[in-house]
């Protein structure tokens, strides 16, 4: 099952933020690059989640370029408590720095910059 989002706005500004997809063994959280990730983005992702049914799921993150986690979507992430592991798969040392107040997180969260030892790690 894959669930994905676009932002409501003009074509121009039509545009997937995210997507998730259900695997057997784990949920895939991907998205787009470049990003601002507000509330808004995070209370979508929870609504894609629950919808899915594989919230219980271990969850890998994949994020591209980020511009920045704003601080409303940062404290609902850090409120967040995910029933498995969350992996965190970013492409620079940019997207570590952004996502780094995750270890602040309810849940057992680690970032990686390779998508198979981060899926290695979840299926521990």
């Amino acid at each position: 099952m894959v669930v994905d989002d676009r932002t409501a706005g003009t074509d121009a500004d039509d545009a997937r933020r995210f997507s998730l997809t259900v695997h057997p063994f784990v949920l895939r959280l991907q998205w787009a690059p470049r990003l601002v990730i507000g509330q808004t983005d995070i209370a979508r992702v929870g609504a894609a989640m629950a919808a899915s049914g594989g919230s219980v799921l271990p969850l890998l993150v994949e994020v591209t370029a980020l511009k920045e986690v704003t601080w409303d979507a940062r404290e609902v992430i850090v409120g967040y408590e995910h029933p498995a592991r969350i992996a965190i798969v970013g492409s620079d040392i940019v997207d570590l720095v952004l996502t780094a107040f995750t270890v602040k997180s309810a849940s057992e969260t680690r970032f990686f910059t390779d998508r198979d030892e981060a899926v290695r790690w979840l299926l521990q």
